[in-house]
């Protein structure tokens, strides 16, 4: 759609990555970018731009890493600050919450609680949460809820009033099945993440462009919508795209046959409404259409 799917379609000629993992990343690094200036309400709970997302493909023949080097260098470059806030390693809620702490006597904490965490080996992170006494599952659920994070121990409490944390993550399907719990997938951790399919698209011998965006003014552009979007505020659906909603929610709301299908896809909905926040924000536009939703639930589904 527009900006993002103009920006995807000039790199995916020159990479043997899959569209969909440029996209995909492309939308959750600018969620992370925007931090916490935008939103969408659902009663009484505030949706903002933060995704959890990971690709799952073929170790190396997904080409992962080749999708995410592109949209590094694009985000970073439409929003140098975001640069120290990526972040990798995720292996406890301790270690996440004094990534985006808030100050507490002589510690400053952290004045940008904007967090992207990439994973690379994502695998790893389920290993983690698994772990008995480990506080990362229940920390990163609620860091994706947009609530506040706090540790209560003795020695260090810490705490996080306004985090608003991204994540993407690599894996592949033998792992992806090797590590996903009964218990990851009953309690909503496994159904926060988005999981893309992706492939290896085609073979470039000696790669494409190494800057197919250059001369196009497409960064440009994308920097310009990130700094809009910062100043938004409250995004709510226009009427056409209101009535569209009605009748996809329906539709999410439908609980799958398959019951692990219906555990991973339970929160559809969030994860739509999310993804269009982000589509109409990279549009500069204050109100969802229908070109945003119809593109989220094209995604989701």
């Amino acid at each position: 759609h527009e900006l993002l799917g103009e920006i995807v379609n000039r790199i995916a000629p020159h990479t043997e990555a899959d569209p969909i993992a440029i996209l995909t990343q492309l939308l959750v690094s600018f969620g992370a970018a925007v931090g916490r200036g935008a939103w969408f309400t659902v009663e009484a709970t505030r949706h903002h731009g933060n995704e959890y997302m990971c690709l799952v493909g073929d170790s190396a023949r997904g080409r992962k890493g080749s999708s995410w080097d592109h949209v590094r260098r694009l985000i970073l470059t439409a929003d140098p600050s975001l640069e120290p806030r990526v972040l990798t390693g995720l292996s406890s809620g301790e270690g996440v919450i004094h990534s985006v702490r808030d100050p507490t006597g002589q510690d400053p904490g952290i004045s940008d609680q904007r967090l992207l965490v990439i994973e690379p080996e994502f695998a790893s992170v389920l290993r983690a949460s698994s772990r008995e006494i480990s506080t990362l599952s229940p920390t990163l659920r609620s860091g994706w809820d947009g609530r506040p994070l706090a540790i209560l121990t003795r020695t260090a409490p810490a705490r996080a009033s306004t985090a608003h944390i991204s994540i993407i993550g690599h894996i592949t399907q033998h792992e992806l099945r090797r590590h996903t719990t009964t218990l990851e997938l009953s309690n909503g951790y496994i159904n926060r993440v988005l999981l893309i399919a992706c492939r290896l698209q085609r073979l470039l011998p000696e790669g494409g462009d190494p800057d197919p965006l250059a001369s196009t003014g497409l960064q440009r552009l994308l920097a310009a919508a990130l700094k809009q979007a910062r100043r938004t505020g409250q995004v709510r659906l226009d009427p056409d795209a209101r009535e569209l909603w009605h009748h996809a929610y329906r539709q999410l709301a439908a609980q799958p046959s398959d019951g692990i299908v219906a555990q991973i896809t339970a929160r559809a909905e969030a994860h739509v409404i999310r993804l269009a926040l982000i589509y109409t924000l990279t549009d500069g536009q204050s109100q969802i259409g229908t070109a945003h939703l119809t593109a989220a639930l094209a995604l989701q589904d």
